[in-house]
């Protein structure tokens, strides 16, 4: 027999997913659009014992995801406790995607997180960065560890129109690594959308005007500059835990050149002023339209802490 409590937090559960779905059925744009995104939740192992430990800030995380309202999104940095972590607390979304060791199943993953009750993925898989993509655990072109990219076709169960969503993680140190990667992405999505409409996330460890980036953008739209209406949130997505009061925001950066707002390094002036870089990325192609954009920079509430090292980034989206 169901208690008391249980049942509260039964019909409380019942009430907020009624209450999401009506938002979702009203948003600007109309019922067809979709909330896509990306965000890097900084792997488990790393800050333990620090007030950024996952275990005192997992929680904040899930409430910002959802606040979000995201229909399909990646993600990185995600290790075997927190996709497990993950699918327990966000019972709305699916995960699919592979870790990127040897064994498939340890080390970090950089899944896509989708609403099953929206989206049906049809098909899918996970490669690795590097010479030898259909082996696991493999590294390419002197990369730090091994990197994967994970992707799948969606059907929307709305338009019955389908899509293809990819989400990666590209290395940390190489360049060689980030640039060939990135091209080998580019090529096997070719492959598998087969001329479908493209969503491309993730956290790219570049630059926009760096050569991975630059090649990326020769084949889709980066979403910041294709959007609609006015961008919103801050400019830097890496946020290294530091936190900014005043914090410089898309359209002020938007104001400088491409060169002033990407001087490479962190001591350069304002990446000082920032306390940070914009590197992750939400890419499409010509058949979807970006009516909105956001950066998200909210703290853990009553703190100055962040739920992640990064900023997620949020674009609203139809598929033409």
């Amino acid at each position: 027999m169901i208690g008391m409590k249980n049942l509260i937090n039964v019909v409380a559960a019942l009430v907020l997913c009624t209450l999401l779905a009506a938002c979702r059925s009203t948003r600007p744009g109309g019922a067809d659009v979709l909330r896509v995104g990306t965000y890097n939740i900084r792997l488990s192992p790393g800050d333990r014992g620090t007030a950024n430990d996952w275990e005192v800030r997992k929680g904040d995380l899930v409430s910002l995801v959802r606040q979000m309202d995201l229909d399909v999104f990646g993600l990185q940095e995600v290790c075997p406790d927190q996709a497990a972590y993950l699918r327990q607390e966000l019972r709305e979304f699916a995960l699919v995607g592979e870790h990127r060791e040897a064994d498939r199943v340890s080390g970090e993953a950089s899944p896509i997180a989708f609403r099953p009750d929206r989206l049906v993925a049809v098909k899918g898989g996970t490669f690795w960065l590097s010479e030898t993509p259909e082996v696991p655990g493999s590294k390419g072109w002197n990369a730090a560890c091994p990197r994967v990219c994970t992707w799948a076709i969606f059907v929307d169960l709305r338009t019955q129109k389908s899509f293809c969503f990819a989400n990666t993680h590209t290395d940390h140190m190489s360049a060689e690594a980030r640039e060939k990667g990135l091209k080998l992405i580019l090529k096997r999505l070719d492959e598998v959308a087969r001329g479908l409409p493209v969503i491309f996330t993730g956290d790219h460890n570049c630059r926009e005007t760096e050569i991975p980036a630059l090649a990326v953008a020769k084949k889709f739209d980066n979403a910041l500059y294709a959007s609609k209406s006015q961008p919103q949130g801050p400019w830097r997505t890496f946020n290294g835990w530091r936190f900014r009061g005043n914090e410089p925001a898309i359209m002020g950066a938007l104001m400088m050149t491409p060169g002033e707002r990407n001087v490479a390094g962190d001591d350069q002036p304002f990446a000082l002023q920032c306390g940070g870089s914009r590197i992750d990325y939400i890419y499409v192609s010509p058949q979807v339209s970006v009516l909105g954009y956001e950066t998200h920079g909210e703290t853990r509430p009553g703190t100055q802490l962040y739920p992640s090292d990064h900023f997620p980034c949020v674009a609203t989206v139809k598929i033409k």
